[in-house]
């Protein structure tokens, strides 16, 4: 008998002692919000296509250079900073945002 009742109460305090050690997990999900802003847009250097995410132009196939990076008017090579293209040498071009009357689509 006394057997039994050791045993029960080593069971009921072991339960007792995991039951305390759980825990809980919770996860967070961090989310990233983009905004797109005018800056964010892109536009052919051969026929002033415009649009809002870089790829290839529509009509003539060419890379879309994004509005305020350079480009060469030559072999289309963009970059980041004004000079001279590393393929050609001729001078780079600004890319300029596109105005109502030079929007084509």
């Amino acid at each position: 008998m006394k057997t039994l009742f050791a045993a029960i109460l080593f069971s009921a305090l072991s339960f007792g002692t995991f039951a305390q050690t759980t825990t809980k997990q919770t996860t967070t999900t961090k989310t990233t919000t983009v905004t797109k802003t005018v800056a964010d847009s892109y536009r052919c250097p051969v026929c002033g296509y415009t649009d809002t995410k870089a790829g290839n132009c529509t009509k003539d196939k060419t890379t879309l250079v994004k509005v305020g990076d350079y480009y060469c008017p030559e072999c289309y090579m963009t970059s980041k900073k004004a000079g001279k293209c590393s393929m050609c040498g001729v001078d780079m071009k600004k890319m300029e945002a596109a105005t109502a009357s030079t929007t084509k689509k």
